[in-house]
């Protein structure tokens, strides 16, 4: 494995929004000027944002990069409407300016030069592979990829073309079977492993990694995992987003924000998430 270069400094300022796009029920597609970011993100790292411009909702979103225009000088991110703060966000008009920090966190290694790359995303976990995606089609850095998307419905399917358009081979997949084919993207993943590949690379809810992270084990196929996780600080100093990790049979816990939030799967102690065995 390649890692990306060491992540540039981190930069804390205030852009603005250029575009809000809204492509599903509850998801929007945020485009910010901000030329800093636009040049040093890097696949798998993620930006925090302050949703308002007083101090109510107190803590920032963290949101996945999910494609950058360095010639533009923008970034985009991929937002699912939960609560409030996101509310916010999908109501904010262009011009609108945020206080942010990114990029954060380590983002994924690149693939070596032999086989070809798996990329499974759930629901909103797409974002991170999705510029991954882009760079592994990049000349320099080019690498066969093959997409597995699923989500719980049709509804949910957000940004799938634009996964699919960056992938050689793509497979959608639906719990409630309204669109591609039925089932959960863990089902589906098994065939892929079977014609062998260079690594896996993951991001969606943590049921669905520990289910890809055992069968990577299984198959004896590097994974890589993309946490998602509520953050309170973003730079590691609060410990609000610490997850169980096994490293020479020892527990210890890692931050998603400053350790993370790219994980080797086989580290990550899956059966104390499953139990909710966390302080997080």
């Amino acid at each position: 494995m390649a890692l990306l270069d060491e992540a540039p400094s981190m930069y804390a300022q205030t852009i603005q929004l250029i575009q809000r796009e809204q492509v599903g029920p509850d998801y929007h597609l945020l485009k910010f000027d901000c030329p800093q970011v636009a040049a040093a993100a890097q696949p798998g790292q993620f930006v925090h944002i302050r949703v308002a411009a007083k101090w109510d909702p107190l803590l920032r979103r963290p949101f996945s990069v999910l494609r950058t225009n360095e010639a533009e000088g923008s970034f985009q991110v991929l937002m699912r409407t939960v609560g409030r703060g996101t509310q916010m966000l999908a109501e904010a008009q262009p011009s609108t300016e945020f206080d942010i920090m990114g990029p954060l966190g380590n983002g994924f290694a690149l693939p070596g030069p032999e086989g070809e790359a798996i990329l499974v995303a759930g629901g909103i976990g797409v974002a991170p592979l999705i510029f991954l995606a882009t760079v592994l089609h990049e000349p320099e850095s080019y690498r066969y990829a093959r997409g597995l998307f699923g989500a719980r419905s049709a509804d949910d399917l957000c940004c799938w073309l634009e996964f699919s358009g960056v992938c050689d081979e793509f497979t959608a997949v639906t719990q409630d079977g309204s669109a591609a084919e039925q089932g959960l993207v863990t089902d589906f993943l098994a065939p892929q492993l079977e014609r062998g590949a260079g690594c896996v690379y993951a991001c969606g809810p943590a049921l669905m990694l520990a289910e890809v992270a055992r069968q990577c084990q299984g198959a004896e196929i590097p994974c890589y995992a993309s946490m998602e996780q509520r953050m309170g600080c973003g730079v590691g100093a609060c410990l609000g987003c610490v997850i169980p990790t096994r490293a020479s049979g020892a527990q210890r816990y890692q931050r998603v924000c400053k350790d993370g939030p790219v994980f080797d799967a086989q580290i990550v102690d899956w059966e104390a998430i499953r139990c909710g065995c966390t302080p997080g």
